[in-house]
């Protein structure tokens, strides 16, 4: 997986100044990079742009070579997971088993070998025997990793973490750390959280700042 940023320019307002100006960067598989940049610098908007949220008025994204504007939303969502800074956005189902469902039954691909692989999912996002939990009753920590688990059952070669520490406990945190650096695709982690950047593998520090991406 190899994402490629080309002179993004993105403003919310015609008339009003970019957000965003001549963005260029590189993403890669097996590699883990950590975004900073003050509130209301434009990084939650980035990630926006990558994952085909909102379109840039000038530039263009590569995935894998070919121009993401040309790719289905669906696809793009297959081969980049987002995780949101407040996972309650990202959960609507009843139970947490038919959170992970939903996708599938919505597509018909809802198979046996595919009930097996959730079930898994389960036990390696430590969710286990919370099938039937509403998962807006659960911890932070658990929303969290539901979220997560979902994003992974549909493969997604790339990850985009915004914020992903910023109302979980310590264990979680250490279960989110080792996941991001045992992850083989690539990860980009939005965040201020300098405990985070500090745990991760030899992360590629970036830094959001005059409407650019800079090497930290």
């Amino acid at each position: 997986m190899k994402i490629e940023l080309n002179n993004l320019t993105f403003s919310y307002k015609k008339r009003s100044a970019p957000v965003l100006e001549g963005v260029g960067a590189v993403f890669e598989q097996g590699k883990r990079y950590a975004l900073t940049g003050r509130n209301g610098s434009g990084k939650t908007t980035l990630a926006n742009l990558i994952l085909g949220l909102l379109k840039p008025q000038n530039g263009n994204i590569l995935i894998n070579g070919e121009d993401a504007a040309k790719m289905s939303a669906a696809l793009r969502a297959k081969k980049i997971g987002y995780l949101f800074q407040n996972p309650d956005l990202q959960l609507f189902a009843p139970t947490v088993m038919e959170e992970l469902a939903f996708p599938f039954e919505l597509t018909g691909t809802l198979t046996e070998e595919k009930q097996d692989e959730l079930q898994r999912m389960l036990t390696i996002f430590h969710l286990n025997g919370m099938e039937e939990r509403f998962p807006l009753t659960m911890s932070g920590g658990e929303k969290q990793r539901l979220a997560l688990a979902t994003v992974m059952s549909r493969h997604a070669e790339f990850l985009i973490l915004d914020e992903p520490t910023s109302a979980i406990d310590r264990e979680c945190r250490s279960f989110l750390t080792n996941f991001i650096n045992g992850f083989a695709g690539g990860a980009l982690v939005i965040t201020h959280d300098e405990e985070l950047i500090a745990s991760l593998d030899s992360p590629h520090l970036l830094k959001l700042e005059g409407g650019r991406v800079h090497e930290a």
